[in-house]
Formats: structure tokens, C-alpha cells, sequence
């Protein structure tokens, strides 16, 4: 069956972080993924123009940079949000452990929870949940067997994974999450947490060699 989904990608912050807009062409219901940092306007801006509706706002994970404007864009967008059951601590101390940022985020209380195995619904279109930890406990991403589309946070960019060297982060369950993804076909397309789209394809080989001492 062909896709009915448009994709719309909505960069923000100094991170140049990536929220998207994913939309059923047939019923206009939308499903938003993460909630960057100066992304309301834009983000309200093409649920306008797209006609659209959003009934999920899906956090992949409790970093910063993907969640300053989830309660503006709750808000908005009367759209509930949720999360892995993880990120509740988190969310209600939101912040950086890392760095200064410039922005004061308002504690996140999450509407509803998403698991591993479940399964997120719009119009035709069927986004199992897949829970990767590694980069951070409570991250997710959502896979459309039959798009063929993966929205994967920050766990695989071209030519790398999620970075492992800060709190919460853990190389070996970041492995652990990689070759769960070697399992999918290699014209899954990776809509990832910041810069452009990949394969699973284009990243197979060194996934594959980077997991080989785990399988």
C-alpha cells in the first residue's frame, strides 16, 4: 500500500534541532514530533497551512533542545503530549546538565505515555514505537512499516549514532538500540533529530560493524 504521509521538516534553535510535521494526506490528522526551540510560529504555521490537525505531540526524548516549546505548542495546538514513561522525571526538572542554555523551560507534565511495541495511529498509516535508550533512558523513535519511514531522533544521523558522552547517555545500550535497527530494510528512510535524512541502507555497514561484538 502506498503512503499517505507528507513529511515536513521545521528546524529550530541554535542546535538546529528538527521537529516534523507528519501529515495523512486523507484525514489531515497530523502527528508532531519533538518541539525545538523557536519553532511554534513556524510549526503552528504549517499545521495552518497543511489543513491539518495534530493529535499527538511525541517527544522522542527529554533533551533541551527538543522540548523548550512544548507547552506553547500544547497550547496551540490542543494536542496531547506524549512520552516514554522515562522521561516524567526529566520533564518535570527540565534543563541541561551540560551547558548554559538560553532559555528558561517551564516543568513538562506529559498527558500520556508510549511504550515499546505500542502503536500510534493516523488515517491509514501505523507508527509501531520502538524504545532505543542509549543516547538518553527515555528515548523513542516511531516506525511506519509500510512508509517505510523511521523518525529517529537523535539515535542515527549519517555517518554516526547519538552522542554517549553525556549524563544519562551509555554506549553499550546505544549499541544495543543500533542493532535493533539493522533489523529494518535498507530503503527505511531516517528522518533524524538534527540535519538530513538517511537510509538504513547508507548507514548498514558500519552499524554492522560497530555491533558485531554484541550479536
Amino acid at each position: 500500500m502506498a503512503s499517505n504521509l507528507d513529511i515536513i521538516q521545521l528546524p529550530g534553535g541554535p542546535l538546529e534541532t528538527n521537529a516534523f510535521l507528519v501529515v495523512d494526506r486523507q484525514t489531515r490528522h497530523a502527528l508532531l514530533i519533538d518541539a525545538p526551540p523557536e519553532t511554534h510560529d513556524s510549526i503552528v504555521a504549517a499545521v495552518q497551512n497543511e489543513k491539518a490537525a495534530v493529535t499527538s505531540i511525541v517527544l522522542t526524548h527529554t533533551h533541551w533542545d527538543h522540548i523548550v516549546d512544548t507547552n506553547t505548542l500544547r497550547a496551540s495546538l490542543e494536542a496531547p503530549v506524549i512520552v516514554h514513561p522515562n522521561a516524567d522525571a526529566r520533564l518535570a526538572h527540565p534543563g541541561s546538565v551540560v551547558t548554559e542554555i538560553p532559555y528558561t523551560i517551564e516543568p513538562i507534565t506529559p498527558d500520556g505515555h508510549i511504550e515499546d511495541g505500542d502503536e500510534i495511529r493516523i488515517g491509514d498509516e501505523s507508527f509501531a514505537v520502538m524504545f532505543l535508550p542509549g543516547h538518553d533512558p527515555s528515548h523513542i523513535v516511531l516506525y511506519d512499516a509500510n512508509a517505510r519511514v523511521l523518525m529517529g531522533g537523535d539515535v542515527l544521523f549519517p555517518g554516526g549514532h547519538g552522542r554517549t558522552d553525556i549524563p544519562g547517555a551509555d554506549q553499550d545500550t546505544m549499541l544495543h538500540s543500533l542493532a535493533r535497527l539493522l533489523s529494518l530494510p535498507d530503503d527505511v528512510t531516517v528522518y533524524p533529530g538534527h540535519g538530513q535524512e538517511t537510509t538504513i541502507g547508507a548507514e548498514r555497514d558500519w552499524m554492522t560493524r560497530m555491533t558485531a561484538s554484541i550479536r
